[in-house]
């Protein structure tokens, strides 16, 4: 049976071949697609995308460990790389409590590739280019074969509908798409990694078809293009020096692709063949001493930005950007030409991309809650001793710092709302930290932000709609705020009192009384207990709550905010519970 299925994969061109160079990556990429049908098929509420991401990291790096071993004579390390393999699975899982960007690894793996042919060796321009070339060449064939695949099996799926009535979408999505694009299209695109050794000799004399293709594309197209846009952008660059004012959001989103692709142009640039060509000549001499000032521009830009917004991992990318380009400009315009290896191009853009996927996201959190808490004293709403008072006591002086600090409370809230809020507000952990926090909640108006409590987890729910609907209603009263904490639940407390209705609570119970006579009654931490809930947020189908029709009409309770805990004690787990009574 063995030999069977062992000829069977003989007869499948480049199969056995990526199998016997790439085990690991070709493992892993299978244990990523069984994942991804899994959750097509079962649909479980856990979520592995970052473990995906972490077989994607791994796999890329083994291909590049492979690569190296190769070009510097060694034989494969298997069992490293299955150690890296896992080491990368483990860290992409706990990457969220660990502050890892993956996005950021991910870039810093993809950039690496290029160099992994030469990696610990003396420098070689033209091997690094013709490997590099060829194995983005494979990514983008099997790119476009992945497009191709995906519009045959729908145009198969779509034809057997019409014309049989059999349906397969189900099948497609959930089997045959993860299969095509998450392990076949990645196993054609590793059987074009050519050998680390490969001759590269014709790039002198006699280039190959995809060759002379990459060397018109850049030469005829994209020199040429990239050029004209260095002029205009150094013509808005003096605009922007004239007026003294700096456009919002705008610079980066010009620049940053601009840099980009000139450098990738540059590099496309390198052969002695195509180095020959007038555009090519021009393009090379002139382009990183034209970077250099749109550099320049990109970095005020982004310091303005963050000047005024903090840190964000987005952010610091951007900074990365002007630290790379700036490098790179100054080094490959007034550095020696014998020290100018293009390998330094997407080398250093790796490696700060690297230390980004490490430390982006903890810079960012730190720099933000720095803001928020400078902030937040800025506007009267903290004290200097990092205690928050009651929202009655709060006396917003600075609108423009408390929106600020809304900023920065946002951005904190969604990425760790537990860790936000205990990093912020230390100073305010009591019994009574969830009524302080819930106070500057309503006071920034934070309203999608969930307030975690110490311990436990946190629900809450906040009513988008600020307006009241009291058409057909008589009668409006509230807001009522109930916050309970220990002892407190049991004791009655009187929200209002007219001649004609008391509104009181205890023990959960919402009554309205008139005569001494119930004729309204709601136990919320009922009511609440039956909602469903979702990252954080308690789902309320409906905010207007029918409880009684009495002599005095209808009577509706309607919600303004819930806090929930899911705590052991269930008396502990409503914690606060603001609504209206309307009465027809």
């Amino acid at each position: 049976m063995s030999t069977a299925i062992k000829r069977w994969i003989g007869r499948v061109p480049d199969v056995s071949a990526v199998l016997a160079r790439f085990p690991v990556a070709v493992a892993l990429m299978a244990v990523f697609t069984a994942i991804i049908i899994f959750f097509a098929i079962f649909e479980p509420e856990d979520n592995f995308g970052r473990l995906l991401a972490g077989l994607v990291i791994g796999a890329y790096l083994t291909v590049c460990w492979t690569v190296s071993r190769e070009g510097r004579g060694l034989p494969p390390f298997r069992i490293g790389e299955i150690g890296l393999a896992m080491l990368l699975g483990v860290l992409a899982w706990y990457s969220e409590s660990l502050m890892i960007s993956l996005p950021m690894a991910i870039a810093a793996t993809l950039l690496w590739l290029g160099n992994a042919v030469r990696n610990r060796r003396e420098r070689d321009d033209l091997h690094v280019w013709d490997y590099t070339h060829k194995i983005w060449t494979g990514a983008a064939f099997a790119t476009l074969g992945s497009i191709i695949f995906t519009a045959g099996v729908f145009a198969i799926s779509e034809a057997l509908r019409s014309l049989f009535g059999i349906n397969i979408r189900d099948l497609i999505q959930d089997f045959i798409l993860p299969v095509g694009l998450g392990f076949l299209a990645p196993l054609y695109w590793m059987s074009t990694i050519p050998p680390a050794n490969e001759s590269y000799q014709e790039l002198h004399e006699n280039p190959g078809f995809v060759s002379k293709a990459v060397a018109f594309l850049g030469t005829w197209l994209l020199a040429p293009l990239t050029l004209i846009y260095a002029a205009i952008l150094l013509a808005y660059g003096a605009k922007i020096i004239l007026q003294g004012e700096l456009p919002k959001g705008e610079i980066a989103q010009l620049t940053t692709p601009f840099l980009i692709v000139g450098a990738l142009t540059w590099l496309v640039l390198e052969p002695p063949f195509i180095q020959n060509k007038l555009p090519a000549k021009l393009f090379r001499k002139a382009w990183f001493f034209l970077s250099i000032p749109v550099t320049l521009l990109l970095a005020i830009a982004v310091g303005v930005r963050v000047g005024a917004y903090g840190l964000t991992p987005e952010r610091i990318a951007l900074i990365f950007c002007v630290i790379w380009a700036l490098g790179i400009g100054i080094w490959f315009t007034f550095g020696p030409k014998v020290r100018r290896d293009i390998r330094f191009i997407p080398g250093v853009a790796a490696i700060l991309f690297f230390i980004g996927a490490l430390f982006a996201e903890r810079m960012s959190f730190a720099d933000q809650a720095k803001r928020a808490k400078f902030f937040l004293k800025e506007a009267s709403i903290m004290a200097t001793d990092g205690s928050v008072p009651t929202k009655a006591n709060i006396q917003i002086s600075d609108e423009k710092a408390a929106q600020n600090a809304r900023g920065a409370i946002q951005y904190l809230s969604r990425q760790d709302a537990g860790k936000a809020w205990r990093t912020i507000f230390a100073q305010n952990q009591s019994n009574n930290s969830d009524k302080v926090t819930g106070d500057l909640v309503d006071r920034l108006n934070l309203e999608d932000i969930s307030i975690p409590s110490r311990g436990v987890q946190y629900f809450n729910y906040r009513n988008d709609n600020k307006s009241i609907n009291i058409e057909g209603f008589d009668r409006l009263y509230g807001p009522f705020q109930i916050y309970r904490y220990g002892s407190e639940s049991g004791k009655e407390q009187e929200l209002f009192q007219s001649d004609e209705i008391k509104i009181q609570y205890q023990n959960h119970d919402i009554t309205v009384t008139r005569d001494d006579i119930v004729i309204a009654e709601l136990n919320y931490a009922d009511w609440v207990s039956e909602l469903s809930r979702s990252d954080n947020q308690l789902l309320v189908p409906d905010a207007y709550i029918d409880i009684a029709k009495s002599e005095i009409g209808r009577i509706i309770l309607r919600v303004n905010s819930i806090g929930l805990q899911i705590d052991e004690d269930p008396s502990n787990r409503v914690q606060e519970f603001s609504f209206h009574i309307l009465i027809d």
